[in-house]
């Protein structure tokens, strides 16, 4: 593997999009963004798009990526958030890299763009861990959705239609503001978590040595590193996400996919 600095962001602002266009050619593993400069913090990374061949493939805020990679147990710092396509604790050496940016074919453009909100004098530099070279094929993605629920009861949460099945999901983040209390999935009708509370879903991630995040509800099939569980879609005919909630709450739905660029 190799650690390279990308080129430079152009418009780094106080206020304002980031952004820089990565080479193409080699296969992405993971990107680093450094951040440095006056008063500049992840709080104020409002919105990271990461975009292939023009098609937003990665989305998130810089605040709710660093829970997801804490939750992860990965690197964290107040100076540097990783973006990350791969899966460095599966048990199969061959799934830790499944779903990174293979770019040597078929791929014309690859850029982030980073909105800057609320900083006085931000640097932001990144850097790239790089496999060897393969055309692209499966690719990690992190697809947001947000739903509003007007008070507390059990409400559905569409995320995957037929339409859009033959993503495989490896976790969904549901980011919420206090109110998010239990959670089932069913698919196909078949329950596969059964409206677990967040106290038994946190004990249960803990035990597989995963730390759960306060108002992040993850649901994580893959939480014994082995990728072989998460939910394949291609055989779905209905695919369930039930919360329950004990007030009004606005829910932001992270979801963590292995997919083909043009599906989802």
């Amino acid at each position: 593997m190799l650690l390279i600095k990308n080129l430079p962001f152009s418009n780094v602002a106080a206020s304002g999009v980031a952004s820089v266009s990565l080479p193409v050619g080699m296969s992405y593993n993971r990107i680093f963004l450094a951040l440095s400069g006056g008063a500049f913090t992840k709080s104020m990374i409002t919105d990271i798009k990461v975009k292939l061949n023009g098609k937003v493939i990665y989305q998130n805020t810089g605040s709710r990526l660093d829970l997801i990679n804490t939750y992860r147990k990965r690197g964290v710092s107040v100076s540097y958030l990783c973006i990350d396509f791969t899966e460095p604790d599966a048990k199969d050496m061959g799934e830790q890299f499944i779903g990174n940016v293979n770019t040597a074919q078929n791929v014309s453009s690859f850029t982030i763009e980073v909105t800057i909100a609320g900083a006085t004098t931000p640097a932001l530099d990144s850097y790239s861990e790089f496999g060897p070279p393969a055309p692209l094929g499966v690719i990690a993605k992190q697809i947001l959705f947000t739903t509003s629920f007007a008070g507390s009861g059990k409400f559905p949460f569409k995320l995957i239609d037929v339409a859009n099945r033959g993503a495989i999901i490896k976790r969904v983040h549901f980011a919420h503001t206090g109110n998010v209390t239990n959670l089932e999935v069913k698919k196909n009708g078949i329950v596969m978590f059964d409206n677990i509370p967040t106290a038994m879903n946190t004990f249960y991630q803990l035990d597989y040595n995963k730390v759960a995040q306060t108002n992040l509800y993850t649901y994580d099939p893959c939480l014994d590193n082995n990728y072989s569980n998460a939910v394949k879609t291609q055989d779905m005919v209905s695919l369930e996400f039930n919360l329950t909630t004990s007030a009004a709450d606005t829910v932001t739905a992270v979801l963590e996919v292995l997919d083909l660029l043009g599906n989802m």
